[in-house]
């Protein structure tokens, strides 16, 4: 600092500077506006029940995960994820009229989603699979 009060900053003329409080103040907005924020990025109600539908849907919670994923869905019917999320636990309950509407409903919304695509593939052969044993006539046991 100079007697004046004035800060030096190299490459700055002296007659030019600004008072040291006035001069710190423009610095902290500088760097504010040219660092990444530290603060966390808000996230949508939806957003948020669909992060706790897919943890407890990972401890094996699939009634509390159906749940969360029907609530992210109401709450931003826009959420690809959400329907994708709800159609997979609702798979693992053997509700799969309702999954076939989920995954209608998450391929509506992002027909290029390749995760999405995928899920849906395997449950159709799983429907297929399910279906041709079902049609399957009971061999008779002799005794």
């Amino acid at each position: 600092m100079t007697a004046a009060g004035n800060c030096y900053i190299p490459g700055m003329n002296a007659r030019r500077s600004l008072p040291a409080p006035r001069r710190l103040s423009a610095l902290a907005v500088a760097l504010l506006l040219a660092t990444p924020s530290v603060f966390p990025v808000q996230r949508s109600d939806a957003e948020v029940q669909l992060e706790f539908g897919a943890k407890v849907a990972l401890k094996g919670s699939w009634n509390e995960a159906v749940y969360r994923f029907e609530r992210a869905t109401k709450l931003d019917p826009s959420l690809s994820r959400a329907w994708n999320n709800l159609a997979v636990a609702m798979e693992n309950l053997g509700r799969f009229d309702e999954a076939a509407t989920a995954y209608g409903k998450a391929l509506e919304l992002s027909p290029g989603d390749t995760r999405i695509k995928e899920n849906h593939d395997r449950f159709q052969e799983f429907r297929k699979f399910h279906a041709r044993k079902a049609t399957d006539a009971p061999v008779p046991i002799v005794p």
